[in-house]
């Protein structure tokens, strides 16, 4: 994903999150958008500290996309500083711990199960093809043993 487009769920999650503040909203139904801003900014800073290569038919230049990079984390920021501010002032400094801690646990878990399915994938394949090659040798025996069987 381009930067620009990046900062477009950023500012979405923010609006969100500043949106569930005013309103007095829970903690616990803004993690959502509180990890989609953290995400943001931790992708934002990837790109911003080793800007990916134009393409072949991309009009942007190197330098273009590490500008934009560059100042749509610097942006991203900026929001989360409010953001952790508005936290604080309306939960206290604790809420904001918490929200970090529940970011953490369930980055955690989706990590843990993108590598169990990712297991479980590989698991399937080896299954599938040493199946595959147990049925091609039955044929080829049976192949062998017709052969015997009619003489030739």
């Amino acid at each position: 994903m381009d930067p620009l487009t990046i900062l477009a769920l950023a500012k979405g999650s923010y609006e969100a999150i500043k949106a569930g503040i005013s309103v007095g909203k829970e903690m616990q139904g803004m993690f959502k958008d509180v990890m989609s801003l953290l995400d943001s900014a931790g992708k934002l800073s990837r790109i911003a500290s080793k800007p990916p290569k134009p393409g072949l038919f991309e009009e942007k230049t190197a330098e273009q996309i590490a500008i934009e990079a560059f100042t749509a984390k610097a942006e991203v920021e900026q929001m989360m500083a409010e953001v952790k501010n508005a936290f604080m002032s309306e939960y206290g400094i604790l809420a904001w711990d918490e929200i970090l801690r529940e970011t953490t646990r369930i980055k955690k878990e989706q990590a843990a199960a993108r590598r169990l399915a990712q297991k479980e994938q590989e698991e399937l394949m080896q299954n599938v093809m040493l199946i595959g090659i147990s049925l091609l040798f039955v044929v080829v025996v049976v192949i062998c043993g017709l052969l015997v069987a009619i003489g030739l």
